[in-house]
């Protein structure tokens, strides 16, 4: 038999073996090419091209082609400005076009629950408004120059221990309001011609597999048009995933699952219907016609630095400032830290970008013409050295400013593995104490990708946080510190002064197989608000070189009816100081009944206006509808919440200059929960949220001989075979060895962490074909020890 796709000069007929070919890639970033539809070419990038032209892996070891590194997604997302973003998709664009690349992989749109997330600094914000509008404006800039987003990881991905096999139980409201809304946004307003799913479990399926998520709420629901990609090797099972909505398996595993799905079709439990959408979507991408680069490509990388800059330049945030900065030019300056001279600019993982270029502070200055007196002061591996510390507290002594740079280390901020701690590197924070104890005069350059606790800061006399801020960063932090421009970045997450203060943080990485969102809806300051929970910096704060002002705020009407589509908030903004600066008006919209699980407060819209000294601008918010509605899961809609309701207008969470009262003319929804989700105060635990979703954790429970399957990994299976040890060690060395990474270094002690925590069976379907199931199957036989495997 035949699928039929497309009419007319475009009809293709595919047998039923070549249908099945097309929708599992040929390589390690291709789609196959079958029956004259081409081959789609896919590239890593969410904050700049990854573009492997021959050793390929997703794994970010091997070396890409140089590119531009911009800033990652946890610094751009502070600068609140979906048309920097919008440049920066066009721009990784065209760096695209010019290696013929068709996909892009990125933006990704998870929401941070948990701090300690390692993949944090990929990701815009533990708010799905803010980044919904982020996302909506990468994919748009990236295709506006002809090349696909792949939108990621679709969904409830919040954690990379045991990524691969891990079950997020997350609860209807929180599911549908939190964790998915900014992944809506982006598809309903900028159409992304690939989602890309996750490894993990939701709700007991794997996202693969999840006809609910794929096929009623993004195709059904949203109207996607596109087409579902795996993560590369998220693939479950072949049939049910093309049942289920999933389109295209990546990478290559060698079409492991072929001959299964091609006996599926003529038994018919795989839909022929459903296979023929998956051919028709991946034919569809496959056949765009996409611009053909013609420039010269060392040009367009060198013309892109001076955006790299911008969007660092307009994301960096003042935390602290007591007048200290800008600094004046002239004086004896200091500078501290070993990560001045090897600044960070990205994270390690499948995002890393091989930039040709890249400016460091230290260079930053030097580069501006400022004299300087360099000490490391600690050692990037974290050990104490007294010898260090005593150098630069005796340059610190001879200096009138002292710039000090702190941050986390490679390793703290990787694919693959979550952080352990929320604290800086212990020596840092002493050698800051040192330094502010000769000389006061101290500014604090932060260089991070995720949060980290901040009690050091009362070293400081100033904080500017850099974030990871791409490739000229040094260049950047030179003209923010010296005030030829005015910071102007707000804070896109919540710093808490404590972890133990982080809703998630009695059970985050506990029972990293099942993972109960135990806090619901109430993540970042959607529970720091409510549960008045004092914070080291509020979401949306940030501090300027200048002054503002804020006032009549006046709504365009006091009730919201039925019928009508959105408010609008407007409000007069007025730079009151001495320097051009910029200013993000936040408006929040709050139920009046809060005994209820809702949160205190939700953001439903925000501008970023730019004043010079004395100018004032009058800012006019539009608040969708949406704003005012609530999920209700009976009737699988949103739906418009009466009642009593507020809008709040400010700069941050936590700074509001005006509530203004309305009512939404609509019958009252409300969501009941237990006590705690009504007001939350302390920590949740697992009964509560089990009586609210109905979702339990599955016990915690070391496998045993007779529990090993294809998808357990090579650390459980090393315990109970020595061959499962030997071969894992073999795969992991052989992997150093070509790359030439040390088995010590960070990216070597990544290597290893992804072999020995990924399911074999997920490491055969990224292998090329080179793993068989029947090795699989045997190395599970042998940690089996004869027992009998329980169906995986």
């Amino acid at each position: 038999m035949t699928i039929t796709i497309g009419s007319g000069a475009t009809r293709r007929d595919l047998s039923d073996q070549d249908a099945i070919k097309l929708t599992s890639g040929r390589d390690f970033w291709s789609s196959e090419s079958v029956a004259g539809i081409p081959a789609i070419r896919m590239s890593d990038g969410p904050h700049g091209l990854r573009y492997q032209a021959q050793a390929a892996d997703h794994l970010g070891i091997n070396e890409a082609v140089p590119a531009t590194a911009f800033p990652t997604a946890s610094a751009s997302a502070s600068s609140w400005d979906p048309s920097l973003l919008v440049k920066m998709g066009a721009a990784i664009a065209e760096e695209a076009r010019s290696m013929n690349v068709d996909v892009v992989l990125g933006p990704g749109v998870n929401i941070k629950r948990n701090p300690l997330g390692g993949r944090n600094f990929e990701f815009f914000s533990e708010d799905p408004l803010l980044t919904g509008a982020l996302a909506t404006a990468w994919t748009s800039g990236l295709q506006s120059k002809g090349v696909g987003a792949s939108l990621k990881h679709f969904a409830g991905n919040s954690q990379e221990t045991d990524r691969l096999r891990s079950d997020s139980l997350i609860d209807a409201t929180a599911l549908h309001e939190l964790y998915l809304e900014a992944f809506r946004l982006a598809v309903t307003q900028s159409q992304p011609e690939t989602v890309m799913i996750a490894y993990n479990l939701l709700n007991g399926t794997y996202m693969s597999d999840h006809e609910y998520l794929l096929n009623t709420v993004l195709r059904g629901q949203w109207g996607f048009k596109g087409a579902v990609v795996t993560d590369w090797g998220a693939l479950n099972d072949k049939v049910a995933s093309l049942n289920a909505g999933t389109d295209l398996e990546m990478p290559s595993s060698g079409h492991l699952f072929d001959k299964p799905a091609l006996a599926a079709l003529k038994t018919g439990a795989l839909d022929r219907a459903r296979l023929t959408r998956a051919v028709a979507n991946i034919a569809a991408i496959a056949d765009r016609k996409r611009p053909a680069f013609t420039g010269d490509r060392t040009a367009l990388l060198q013309s892109h630095v001076a955006l790299a800059q911008e969007i660092e330049e307009n994301s960096a945030v003042l935390m602290k400032n007591d007048g200290t900065l800008p600094l004046q030019p002239g004086r004896k300056l200091a500078v501290i830290g070993a990560l001045a001279d090897q600044t960070r600019i990205q994270g390690a993982g499948s995002s890393h970008i091989t930039t040709p270029q890249s400016t460091s502070i230290l260079a930053g200055l030097k580069a501006a013409g400022h004299a300087y007196n360099y000490a490391p002061g600690y050692a990037l591996d974290g050990l104490a050295d007294e010898k260090l510390v005593k150098a630069a507290t005796a340059a610190a002594k001879k200096a009138e400013d002292v710039i000090v740079v702190l941050g986390l280390p490679a390793t703290a901020e990787a694919e693959g593995t979550d952080r352990t701690s929320m604290a800086l590197p212990a020596d840092q924070a002493a050698l800051l104490h040192a330094v502010a104890a000769v000389n006061p005069n101290v500014v604090v350059l932060l260089v991070a990708g995720s949060v980290v606790t901040t009690d050091w800061a009362k070293d400081a006399k100033a904080v500017l946080n850099l974030f990871l801020g791409g490739e000229a960063v040094g260049t950047a932090a030179e003209r923010l510190l010296f005030g030829a421009v005015s910071p102007s970045g707000k804070l896109a997450e919540t710093y808490p002064q404590r972890y133990e203060d982080v809703p998630s943080s009695a059970l985050y990485g506990k029972n990293p197989l099942s993972v109960p969102y135990a806090e619901s809806l109430y993540v970042g300051y959607r529970y720091y608000d409510k549960a008045k929970q004092p914070v080291a910096y509020p979401f949306g704060f940030g501090l300027s070189y200048t002054t503002f002002a804020m006032s009549n705020a006046r709504l365009n009407a006091d009730h919201l009816g039925k019928t009508d589509q959105a408010l609008t908030v407007t409000v007069d903004v007025k730079n009151t100081g001495t320097m051009r600066g910029a200013e993000v008006v936040q408006a929040y919209v709050s139920e009046d009944d809060q005994d209820q699980l809702v949160p205190k407060q939700t953001l439903a819209a925000f501008q970023k206006v730019w004043l010079d000294p004395g100018e004032q601008q009058t800012v006019t918010l539009t608040l969708p509808k949406r704003a005012f509605s609530r999920w209700d899961d009976q009737h699988q809609q949103f739906t418009l919440t009466g009642g009593a309701w507020h809008v709040c207008v400010g700069n941050s969470s936590r700074n509001m200059i005006t509530q203004l009262p309305l009512t939404v003319d609509a019958p009252a929804f409300r969501v009941e929960a237990p006590a705690w989700y009504r007001q939350p105060v302390g920590l949740p635990n697992v009964a509560d949220f089990t009586a609210l979703s109905g979702l339990a954790p599955a016990p915690v429970r070391a496998p045993q001989p007779g529990d090993f399957t294809r998808l357990s990994v090579p650390r459980a299976l090393a315990k109970y075979s020595r061959v499962a040890r030997l071969v894992a060690s073999v795969v992991i060395a052989n992997m150093q060895k070509n790359d030439g990474t040390p088995k010590d270094s960070p990216e070597g002690q990544f290597l290893a962490t992804i072999v020995w925590d990924t399911p074999l069976v997920r490491l055969a379907q990224q292998s090329g074909g080179s793993l068989k199931l029947w090795m699989v199957d045997l190395l599970v036989a042998l940690a089996n020890h004869g027992k009998k495997a329980p169906q995986p």
